[in-house]
């Protein structure tokens, strides 16, 4: 199957946007008010500990909904939509990939002329979230096709305004006046000499 279509994952996924990035959304808030924050060390394990949070509250706002299959096996969840699009949360850095264990399945999952999980028509894609720099919020929420290790189309599921704050601008800084030359006396003098 060729890269996954961005018109059609789009219009599709729009149909559960709101579960979706409520799931992420409310994930983090758990992780900000447990006892966890600020204890643990390594970024692994808040990056699990948000993942389980987002599958949690994904599954329990796409189980009923007709058009969501929900597909637990091999360590992960993943969320199909109207049979087409087939999706998995992931945290991604600031370019849109997410970071895996380089396994034969995680691979495959970007591989798509390879079928997967006897699925061999859908379109998968990663739902990712991203934090802003100091990781003490969520920046973006968005859709990712990748092609391999590319980044073949990306899209953000926050509307404009919402979720994603633009930072002020800083201020200009004034302009400085240009500094004084000063010539040292006789350095004038010193290249006329040299240049006769």
């Amino acid at each position: 199957m060729p890269i996954p279509n961005e018109a059609t994952v789009r219009s599709i996924l729009n149909e559960v946007r709101d579960q979706v990035v409520s799931a992420i959304q409310n994930a983090w808030e758990d992780w900000l008010a447990s006892d966890f924050n600020g204890v643990w060390r390594c970024k692994r394990s808040r990056a699990n500990f948000v993942w389980e949070q987002i599958i949690d509250h994904a599954h329990a706002a796409l189980l009923d909904h007709g058009d969501v299959h929900v597909i637990d096996g091999n360590e992960t969840m993943k969320f199909l939509v109207q049979d087409t699009v087939l999706f998995r949360f992931k945290k991604a850095d600031e370019t849109g990939k997410s970071s895996n264990v380089a396994t034969q399945l995680a691979l495959a999952f970007h591989d798509h002329e390879q079928d997967l999980f006897d699925l061999p028509e859908v379109q998968r894609v990663e739902v990712v979230y991203k934090l802003n720099r100091l990781e003490t919020k969520i920046d973006d929420i968005c859709v990712v096709a990748r092609d391999g290790d590319l980044i073949a189309w990306e899209y953000s599921l926050l509307d404009a305004g919402e979720g994603v704050v633009p930072l002020p601008m800083p201020e200009p800084m004034p302009e400085r006046p240009a500094a004084a030359i000063v010539k040292l006396k006789g350095a004038a003098d010193g290249r006329k000499k040299r240049q006769t």
